[in-house]
């Protein structure tokens, strides 16, 4: 994403992506159908992006920028509710429009990845950085005493495995019942695999 992009701008096109990507997938997504997404003009897309590739990407940097601020706003220094709060925030809210939005777009963009460098590029090194946060959440909580010994990379990747694929089934194909079962095995992992004996959940996700 160019900084010259002013954030009014930045926040239409991105917007505009967006929904333009849940609607019609990246292979039949063109600059018009973008544009149809929004009330600015086609030309205004191109005064700011020279192809539709560059929208996507565009889109693909505010995405992954929106989640990775997400998770690092988590407004609490335990790590029980820490990782609590960050779980609920990667499985994410169905009944939020820009939620699920979101996802079902990102998982679009992850199906073109292999061939795709950029979006390869960009999707791979979200993944990292939040298994590179859980993992921080999870070494934390040993040290304190909270968390039991566990492998803190392998138990962030298993929780970042675990909400990617619920995102899926609940966002993508509406699966909402499927939803709310793994949400409540996955908080029912974390008391019982992660929480040191006598740490209790927090009272929202008890």
């Amino acid at each position: 994403m160019s900084d010259a992009v002013p954030d009014v701008a930045r926040a239409e096109i991105v917007g505009a992506v967006r929904r333009a990507l849940a609607k019609h997938g990246y292979a039949r997504l063109t600059t018009k159908k973008v544009a149809a997404e929004s009330e600015k003009s086609e030309a205004f897309f191109f005064y700011h992006y020279d192809t539709k590739d560059d929208l996507v990407v565009a889109f693909l940097d505010w995405a992954t920028e929106r989640s990775a601020e997400r998770l690092a706003a988590i407004d609490s220094d335990d790590p029980v509710t820490r990782l609590f709060v960050a779980c609920d925030v990667l499985v994410g809210d169905y009944e939020d429009e820009d939620d699920r939005g979101i996802n079902v777009a990102m998982m679009e963009l992850l199906s073109h990845a292999p061939h795709d460098e950029a979006f390869h590029d960009r999707l791979s090194a979200y993944k990292r950085s939040v298994i590179d946060e859980l993992a921080a959440i999870v070494s934390l909580g040993i040290e304190s005493g909270a968390f039991r010994d566990v492998d803190p990379e392998a138990t962030a990747a298993y929780l970042l495995m675990t909400a990617d694929g619920t995102t899926g089934a609940v966002m993508a194909l509406g699966m909402t019942d499927v939803g709310e079962k793994v949400r409540e095995r996955l908080f029912d992992y974390l008391t019982s695999t992660v929480l040191a004996d006598g740490v209790s959940p927090p009272a929202a996700f008890a």
